[in-house]
Order: structure tokens, then C-alpha cells, then sequence
């Protein structure tokens, strides 16, 4: 039996933000255009499938085209890569981004974050780079696969400390060149299982307990509704949404 992919993206400046610098890929899909309806995806796993959020930062035109560059690269990559070469992958991104700059000294500084799922014969990988998360969904609760890199790690709305938007690495960001450290989690690929992929701008404005309850069977309108969550609560930040689950 071929395992599927049921995948929504949706992608939004938020309730604050003049434009968005974030960008989502899911397959050879890339957008960073404000939308206001889910897009729904359908793959067949007899070949690899990737998906990613990338929140750029840098100002207008920088952090956005830090997150194109990132997603756009990453989306071009990860369906031809095994996970054991994923993290030399994300590396080599990190490079063309600062190969870019070096082209165009106007851009110094430009950065993103980024925040992947990718599916390769029956394994399946989660990737980040930054603090934009990934979850699988269980028990009606998130279980977060990624790692913040960031310097007040698991923060949730209504903690006891700030949020702080420091990172402590990112694809580019640095006066000069600077590798990063991917962090990489593998595990089995399994009908049945709902992951959601996110950027900041959503899991600092709706509680994990808030975000469970409204995924439910349609990943579409679910989606959307994890974003009118954000838009509710008046979001300052831009807000990028992919859920996938796996299907029999």
C-alpha cells in the first residue's frame, strides 16, 4: 500500500505587519503572498514530499527575500535527499544566502529562520533552523519535534518569563559568514500521524491547548482557522501555517 500526504499551507502578513517576509513551500509550491484561503495539497508517497515555514528577518525587501531564497532552495532540495543529508543540506543554504549577500552588500544582514518536514522512503524528518516549530499532533496535544534556537527555549503564551526574539542562530543574519547546526528528528512514517508546521507570529499569540482544538479532519479549514485564531488576537507578528498528515 502507497502511504499519501494530505497537506494545507496558508501564509498571512498578520494583524500588525505592513507586508510578510515569511514564506511556506510545500512541494514545488512557494508563497509568500497574503492569503486568506488555505491551499490543499495531495502526494502520493512513491516519491519524496517536502514541506517548510520560513520567517525572514531584515526589514521589507531583506527579510523577505531571505525567506523566499531559503524555502524556495530547501523545497528545490530535500524530495532527492535521504535524512542522513539533510542537515549538509541546509548547510549549503545557508551558504548560497550569504553567497547572495556577498553579491549585493545592500543586503548585509538579511536572515530567516526555517522549520521542515520531508519524507523519504518510510522515514520521515523534521528540520529546523531558527524558532519556527514543528508538532505532531497526539493525543490531542502537540508534542514539538523542533528545537527553539533561541535564548528563553520552550516559551508558551502565559509563561512566567518574556519571549525573547533573540536567536542564537539563523540562515545568515551575521556581518560575515557563520555555519549553522541544523536540528534534525527522524522517525518511521505512519498513517495516521498530523504534524504542523508554523512560524512564531503563531504560537506566541494562540495557546498549544487553543491550537489542538481546531485541527480536525480538514486540514484546510483548519488551517484557516488556526489563522483567524491569530488574526482574533491581533498577531503583531506575520503568521504561516502548514499542517501534513499522512494517510493510508
Amino acid at each position: 500500500m502507497t502511504l499519501r500526504i494530505e497537506a494545507a499551507g496558508i501564509t498571512h502578513r498578520g494583524a500588525v505587519r505592513e507586508n510578510n517576509e515569511d514564506c511556506i513551500a510545500i512541494g514545488y509550491w512557494t508563497s509568500q503572498e497574503t492569503m486568506e484561503s488555505a491551499r490543499g495539497f495531495q502526494h502520493a508517497l512513491d516519491t519524496p514530499f517536502a514541506c517548510v515555514v520560513a520567517d525572514g528577518m531584515g526589514g521589507h525587501n531583506d527579510g523577505e527575500q531571505a525567506s523566499l531564497l531559503v524555502a524556495h532552495s530547501l523545497a528545490r532540495r530535500l524530495p532527492a535527499i535521504e535524512p542522513g543529508k539533510i542537515a549538509a543540506s541546509l548547510r549549503a543554504v545557508n551558504a548560497e544566502l550569504y553567497a547572495q549577500v556577498g553579491e549585493k552588500p545592500a543586503l548585509a544582514g538579511m536572515g530567516s529562520t526555517a522549520v521542515g518536514l520531508a519524507v523519504h522512503d518510510a522515514s520521515l524528518a523534521i528540520f529546523n533552523v531558527g524558532d519556527s516549530r514543528a508538532y505532531r499532533i497526539a493525543d490531542r496535544r502537540l508534542v514539538q519535534l523542533s528545537v527553539d534556537d533561541s535564548f528563553v527555549q520552550n516559551w508558551r503564551p502565559g509563561s512566567n518569563f518574556a519571549r525573547s526574539g533573540m536567536l542564537t542562530q539563523c540562515f545568515g543574519g551575521r556581518p560575515t559568514f557563520t555555519d549553522v547546526e541544523p536540528h534534525l528528528h527522524v522517525e518511521p512514517c505512519l498513517a495516521g500521524n498530523t504534524y504542523l508546521l508554523c512560524s512564531d507570529g503563531l504560537y506566541e499569540t494562540v495557546a498549544e491547548e487553543k491550537l489542538v482544538e481546531l485541527i480536525g479532519r480538514d486540514l484546510q479549514s483548519s488551517a484557516e482557522a488556526l489563522l483567524r485564531a491569530a488574526l482574533d488576537q491581533r498577531a503583531k507578528d506575520n503568521v504561516s501555517i502548514a499542517l501534513v498528515r499522512v494517510s493510508g
